[in-house]
This record gives structure tokens, C-alpha cells and sequence, in this order.
């Protein structure tokens, strides 16, 4: 696949420089590293349900020599403007903080904290408005014998609580149920009820799965998702079934030896190709950015 967004390379590059500088600030524990990896997805344009030779980006992730994601680019499907981002902040290797970034404009930031089993157990939700910065919610964590989030209790910025979110699992630690108690702000995720009805194959594997979910200013959906596997246990494919029966979409998944996804084809119910991903995995061995090798 060639390259077509050599425009965006210098706009990259800044985005690191940038980021490097402030990370420097903020944890001076770990001395930054340049740009190693760089992971691009990229989506052609489909005409008559056939793929064409055309394609855009529409996410890279940048990585550095420690394997730290620290960048996360989103382009704009009409204009392939990066106009949305993230940058990730790090104490070494463990992630502190994200900034969250919207057509250009900081909108979010999440800082996180996390004990010496590396449980994240604090996420501090901060909300940007014309340089306004107030803390939308503070949410910590509460772990089984398991290991696993057993309770999600919400505050405010006076550390009053402001809701409870309870979670269940099945025999094989996969997620079946989750509420929230109390309203009076929005988890980090939106989610304020999930439900799970699981069947799995001879193998352990999840065949099929119902899920009911429940979001901040969305309706309640129900949805059904059935997977195909490949010999070594990755997914083939994954059909989405709406509530009604009828099937929503196909996604047919493709990958390299090395087991790293290359393509995702998407069918509508009528076997139609309706969407076409791929996936560019690089390494950047020098600062300048100017010699390429692809993985």
C-alpha cells in the first residue's frame, strides 16, 4: 500500500516535538525517546460496493523506542484533516495523563493513578471549556479477589459522592452486568447500564453474545454479536444482529503471519462491502523521521 500522507509528516512530527516537551515537564523520571513506531489505518473509497485503489488515513498511533503510545491521530473522513487527537503522558512507562483534543481544541483531559499492583484505581475526568477547566467527576476503583472492578464509585469536585456503579461477572471473568446508582454525573465511559448474555463455543471461546447497553443521552440498545475464529483462536469474523433478528453488518477480519490485523472488510446484510480497512505498521529508526522501513 503507498504512501499517501506524506502532507502529514511534518504536522507528526510536531505533534511528538510538542508532546515531548511538555511530558518532559510533567515527569522528569523517564528522558523521552523519538518517534519508533507508527501504526497507520487507512479506509478506501468504496464505489458500487467495490473497493477502488483509492485510499485516505484516518488514524495513525505514534510510538516511541520504550513502546509508549503517545499520540493518537484522527482524520476527518470529507476534508483528511487531523483535526482530532490524543496525547498520552507517562511516568516512565506507566500512563498518567490523556488530553483529549477536538477539531484543534482541548476538550477532556483524564489523569489517572494507579497502585503498586499497577490496578488503575483513580480516573480524574476534567472537562475544557474557553479555557475553563472544572473536574466533571473523579471515579475510583474497588478490585475482587479476582481481580477484577467489583465497584465504581463516582465524586464531585467536593469529594461528595455522586453515584455507585456495581459490576458482575461470569465463571470465566467476562463482564455480564453493570449498573449505576445515582445519576447526578456521567462515568467517564457514558455507561450507566450494561447487560450481558454470553455462549461460548468448545473451546471457551465466545460464539455469541447479547448485549444490552444503556448510555447518557442515547436510546437502550440491544444488539447480538456472533464470532468466527481462525485456527489460532483470532477473530475470523463478527456479524451484528439487531435486536429484531435481522443482521445489521458482517466484518471479515484479515491477518499478517505475524498474527497483526491487516484488513477489516465490512458486508452489509445483503453480502454487499460497504467499508475496507488496512492497517500500515513502520518503524522509524532515525529523529528526522525520513527513513521508513516497513514491519
Amino acid at each position: 500500500m503507498s504512501m499517501k500522507n506524506q502532507p502529514f509528516n511534518r504536522l507528526l512530527a510536531l505533534l511528538a516535538v510538542l508532546f515531548i516537551s511538555v511530558n518532559l515537564l510533567y515527569a522528569q523520571v523517564e528522558k523521552p525517546e523519538n518517534i519508533y513506531r507508527v501504526t497507520v489505518n487507512s479506509r478506501y473509497v468504496i464505489e458500487n460496493n467495490e473497493r477502488t485503489s483509492t485510499f485516505f488515513a484516518i488514524n495513525q498511533l505514534i510510538y516511541d523506542s520504550l513502546g509508549r503510545l503517545h499520540t493518537e491521530i484522527s482524520f476527518d473522513w470529507e476534508t483528511h484533516y487531523p483535526s482530532n487527537y490524543r496525547w498520552h503522558y507517562f511516568n516512565g512507562l506507566q500512563k498518567v495523563k490523556t488530553d483529549f483534543f477536538y477539531k484543534e481544541k482541548l476538550t477532556r483531559i483524564e489523569k489517572y493513578v494507579l497502585n503498586e499492583k499497577q490496578k488503575l484505581v483513580s480516573l480524574s475526568l476534567y472537562l475544557v471549556n474557553q479555557n475553563d477547566t472544572t473536574l466533571g467527576v473523579r471515579e475510583e476503583y474497588s478490585y475482587g479477589n479476582t481481580g477484577l472492578v467489583t465497584k465504581a464509585t463516582g465524586y464531585n469536585e467536593r469529594s461528595k459522592r455522586i453515584y455507585k456503579t456495581t459490576f458482575k461477572y461470569d465463571a470465566k471473568g467476562n463482564e455480564i452486568y453493570r449498573k449505576v446508582k445515582g445519576k447526578r454525573a456521567t462515568p467517564p465511559d457514558s455507561i450507566v447500564f450494561l447487560q450481558k448474555e454470553i455462549a461460548y463455543d468448545s473451546l471457551n471461546r465466545i460464539a455469541e453474545e447479547t448485549v444490552t447497553l444503556d448510555k447518557i443521552g442515547k436510546p437502550r440498545i440491544t444488539k447480538t454479536y456472533a464470532y468466527a475464529y481462525t485456527d489460532d483462536g483470532s477473530i475470523a469474523e463478527k456479524t451484528i444482529i439487531e435486536s429484531s433478528g435481522d443482521i445489521l453488518k458482517r466484518k471479515e477480519f484479515i491477518y499478517r503471519s505475524d498474527k497483526r490485523l491487516q484488513q477489516i472488510k465490512v458486508y452489509d446484510k445483503n453480502g454487499a462491502l460497504i467499508d475496507h480497512l488496512a492497517w500500515r505498521y513502520e518503524i522509524y529508526k532515525t529523529s528526522d523521521r525520513r527513513n521508513r522501513t516497513l514491519e
